[in-house]
């Protein structure tokens, strides 16, 4: 089992590579600033050994909690960053947004930020439906959500 990242190999846009102990990457809560203008390679992990069924068990626990709370449907994953007073998949479950749907996209019943594909979901219905949740969470709670994944193209 893995308790620490030790050091980061990482790549410039000029395709050199580098090494940085992890205390010279500044990180916070899902962001590092590093991986907005470089390419992650690898990292050193720091470890400890545990048993076969130790780490089975532990693999086991953290699978059960993901399926009982992520749905199983296609998606991209959470879509926004938590704003910092309340998680961004509750806020969205109380503006009573859960089964929203644009087209093939729609917000899951299971985890209010996850919007899942119903089968024919287009780039374009996944963005819409971005913005009916920032607009409702901006009118009803004066909050600006920020996406979680980072969209890129037109």
């Amino acid at each position: 089992m893995f308790d620490v990242v030790e050091s980061i190999r990482f790549m410039d846009h000029g395709g050199e590579v580098h090494n940085r102990n992890v205390g010279e990457v500044e990180a916070e809560y899902r962001s590092c600033a590093l991986f907005k203008t470089h390419i992650a390679l690898g990292a050193v992990l720091k470890g400890h050994p545990a048993s076969r069924d130790v780490v089975k068990q532990r693999m086991d626990t953290f699978n059960k909690k993901r399926w009982d709370t992520q749905p199983t449907a296609s998606s991209a994953g959470c879509i926004f960053k938590n704003p910092g007073t309340i998680p961004a998949g509750k806020l969205i479950d109380e503006l009573g947004l859960k089964g929203t749907q644009v087209g093939g996209a729609m917000v899951s019943d299971e985890h209010a930020n996850f919007i899942v594909n119903k089968g024919t979901a287009t780039a374009k219905d996944v963005l819409e439906l971005i913005e009916v949740i920032r607009r409702r969470a901006k009118a009803e709670r004066g909050i600006e959500l920020e996406t979680e994944v980072e969209i890129v193209g037109e």
